[in-house]
């Protein structure tokens, strides 16, 4: 019972990665008919590599238009933030561009509607999504939607249709789309103009490699438009992209990594390698357990076997039989697997927003896979010990010269494999566990969990708002700033008299913004009030002085893009990057209030929840036609914390589950071996062996092999959390110390006090005649 229930868990498990890497290699198989389609791409080269990248220059597909032969079509694809006003209410989306050719080119079935008024400059597509939002209950077709682009310019659209459902493992997705033409209809930006820097989505239709290679060829001639208009951005090449191939290329941790690409990405790395290690080493575990106590099981049957070789039973017949029953025993477990599958599954889907649930009907691979494990697992764990069993010789066995021990060295390995990892993984989740607990506290330098920020369109917008909320009593502070500390700072080389610096430039207020974001001054004096410092003097931190070597930073100058500034003083070294990266030199500089894109205010932590809602209240009055866009500066870091809390649970659960595994086979070899070793154990009872005795006979061999596993399993567990996991992902992080060894050694040493003790307890104290009356 105790296997089955183990091997049901270990399939759900492998199920679910199955699934989870199901989802990810069916990617962008709802569109059928994109074999002969290809995606535009620019080559560059960035700090002395090669880099594809997934877009190209706008007037670019406008010349492939008027001038080259080769493709047969092509479909431009951009995007836009709009605001969709309705109903009194104000809501960001974002909006498409692109060619009718794309509806071609790719399976985006209508709900509702059709094409035909698609190049029109007021009719709009939209996705069941979207039209469920906008118009519950209604029939969205010939509704009118009223657009606010970044001019501020306000367009009433017509639904012109709906679209079916977009599946979710698409590298196309949209829920607003409409003509190409519409995204420069203002006539601001030309889209044959070579000094226009907007970079678009290019999909090409062609018939061979022959037309692939013509296309490339007459583009080469268009690098010296383009690099001659842009030099901060120079091209080298183009190259196509078969679209079947766009899925496997939008994984920065996978190799042929494309950047840039403006279309749904397809992780493919960590997101499917660990679930697929981790149900791997469930299964194996469980494996372990089916292969020691099917060899235990097999010392009760060696008469049989014995008496089925005499009367001419056949060795292979033995081996069948074995299988067959570890085969039926996990069809049962897999049984059990998909039950505890239908439980995972909603937790699977909250926790990745996709939903992983197969298609029964369909998808004949899942069917496949659910009969392979279980057949594959049987196989396994039961060969060995068929091969082994049907070796003995039968007059052997019937003399009683053979016998088959519980625990041989083959046994005894496969428990120190099973508790070898099980330290392993309590050893990482306990140290994943404190890392947990040391990013909750961690001190970043600054006001990181009291600070919330609005952002703003404009020095009207800013001035409005921060003039509004001042009189608030729970807002401590207010500040502005260009660049957000942790969002928006960009990396510039920063030019002193001793070298160079790879900086963080970040545009900030003055004092007040310092004073509301929590930074302290260690040296120097702040930022004047007023525009003065602007252009002159700039704010440095701890480690831009350090990695510069400048002893006397103060009135030293800074040369950035052929400008020079001052040194005026040096802050405080503040996480910029988080936990998972050091402190970058820092430089912050004054920025104008007229440039100013965020409103900053700083609150008591507890009080903040209720200054959002008041932030939110206030935004409305004073610019109500503009969504409010507005984050927590805590958030910044929530990516990396749910990141920790990930590992800390995938960690604490790999070990919980492998631990119980392991138990569950400790268990089934002690009871065996006890049973086997009754008699030994009633006459040591006879002859006066002491219950202590006793237990310490039959636990002497189980206490080395846990001891050993502890052993290696710390070993394994020092090297994958010190020398990869802290010094490769969090590079800010607790120091482990003893703890997680000594709780897991203690974990080990328990579970043999409860497991052996209580069973060797009860055959000890057992009346040894009961025992050696047994035949």
């Amino acid at each position: 019972m105790l296997n089955v229930a183990g091997l049901g868990f270990a399939i759900a498990c492998c199920i679910l990665a199955y699934l989870n890497y199901n989802y990810r290699e069916k990617y962008d198989q709802n569109h059928t008919n994109a074999g002969n389609i290809y995606r535009l791409n620019s080559e560059r080269t960035v700090d002395g590599s090669k880099q594809t990248w997934g877009v190209v220059p706008l007037p670019l597909a406008q010349s492939m238009q008027k001038d080259f032969a080769g493709p047969e079509r092509l479909a431009r694809v951009s995007s836009a933030s709009v605001i969709v006003k309705h109903n009194d209410a104000s809501f960001d989306e974002r909006i498409h561009y692109t060619d009718k050719a794309l509806f071609d080119f790719f399976n985006f079935p209508l709900k509702y509607g059709n094409l035909s008024g698609f190049e029109k400059a007021d009719q709009v597509i939209i996705s069941q999504s979207l039209a469920e939002k906008y118009f519950p209950k209604r029939m969205p077709v010939g509704q009118s939607l009223t657009l606010i682009g970044a001019d501020g310019n306000n367009k009433v659209y017509r639904v012109a249709a709906v679209t079916q459902k977009i599946p979710e493992n698409s590298s196309i997705h949209f829920d607003i789309i409409t003509t190409f033409e519409n995204g420069f209809a203002n006539g601001k930006v030309q889209a044959d103009d070579w000094s226009n820097a907007t970079r678009i989505t290019t999909f090409v239709q062609l018939e061979n490699e022959q037309a692939a290679r013509l296309v490339i060829s007459n583009l080469m001639p268009l690098l010296a438009p383009h690099n001659n208009n842009h030099k901060d951005w120079l091209l080298e090449g183009f190259s196509l992209q078969p679209f079947s191939s766009l899925a496997t290329s939008s994984d920065i941790d996978m190799p042929g990594y494309v950047y840039g690409s403006q279309l749904n990405s397809n992780p493919r790395g960590v997101l499917v390698i660990v679930p697929v290690i981790m149900s791997i080493f469930i299964l194996i575990i469980t494996c372990f357990n089916f292969t020691n106590v099917s060899i235990a099981f097999a010392s009760g049957r060696l008469k049989e076997i014995g008496i089925r070789k005499v009367i001419g039973g056949l060795r292979k017949e033995l081996i069948w039989q074995f299988l067959t029953e570890n085969i039926i025993l996990c069809l049962l477990a897999s049984t059990l697997g998909l039950l505890f599958v239908s439980q995972l599954t909603p937790t699977m889907i909250a926790l990745t927003g996709i939903d992983l649930s197969p298609d029964l009907s369909k998808d004949f691979g899942f069917w496949i896979f659910l009969i392979l494990v279980p057949v594959v697992s049987a196989i396994c764990s039961g060969l060995y010990p068929a091969l082994y069993v049907s070796s003995f010789q039968p007059v052997r066995i019937l003399k009683g010269k053979t016998s088959l021990g519980s625990s041989n060295r083959f046994t005894r390995f496969l428990l120190l494999a099973q508790f070898s990892l099980s330290c392993f993984a309590l050893v990482v989740g306990i140290v994943m566990t404190q890392n947990a607990a040391f990013q909750q506290k961690a001190d970043y330098g600054y006001a990181i969990n009291e600070v919330a920020v609005v952002q703003v369109s404009n020095a009207l917008q800013y001035s409005a708002l921060s003039q509004a909320i001042q009189s608030n009593p729970e807002i401590k502070s207010v500040g502005g700033s260009t660049q957000q500390i942790s969002d928006g700072t960009y990396t510039q080389t920063a030019k002193t008299k001793l070298g160079e610096v790879q900086a963080q430039i970040a545009q900030v207020g003055g004092q007040q913004y310092l004073k509301t974001m929590g930074i302290s001054l260690v040296d120097g004096r702040q930022f004047h009030d007023g525009e003065a410092d602007a252009d002159v003097s700039i704010l440095v931190n701890q480690t831009f002085v350090e990695r510069s070597g400048l002893s006397q930073p103060l009135g030293q100058q800074v040369t950035l893009d052929s400008a020079r500034y001052t040194i005026i003083g040096v802050v405080n070294d503040y996480k910029e990057f988080g936990l998972h990266d050091i402190v970058p030199p820092c430089i912050l500089r004054l920025a104008k209030p007229e440039d100013y894109k965020y409103v900053v205010v700083r609150a008591d932590k507890d009080k903040l929840p209720g200054v959002t809602k008041y932030l939110q209240s206030t935004w409305h009055k004073v610019a109500p036609n503009v969504p409010y866009r507005a984050f927590l500066q805590s958030d910044l870091i929530e990516k990396e914390l749910r990141m920790t809390q990930a590992f800390k649970s995938i960690s604490f659960f790999l070990a919980i589950v492998t631990f119980l595994l392991s138990a569950s086979g400790l268990f089934a070899q002690i009871s065996l071996n006890i049973d086997k070793r009754s008699k030994e154990i009633g006459m040591r009872k006879v002859l006066g062996a002491s219950v202590l005795q006793i237990i310490g006979s039959v636990n002497r061999r189980f206490v080395r092999i846990l001891s050993l596993a502890f052993v290696v399993g710390s070993v394994f567990g020092y090297l994958f959390t010190n020398k990869f996991i802290f010094q490769f992902i969090f590079k800010y992080h607790p120091d482990a110390g003893p703890g997680p060894y000594v709780i897991t050694f203690l974990s080990v040493m328990l579970c043999c006090a409860l497991i052996i003790g209580s069973k060797v307890y009860n055959a000890a104290t057992a009346n040894p005649i009961e025992r050696l009356r047994a035949d």
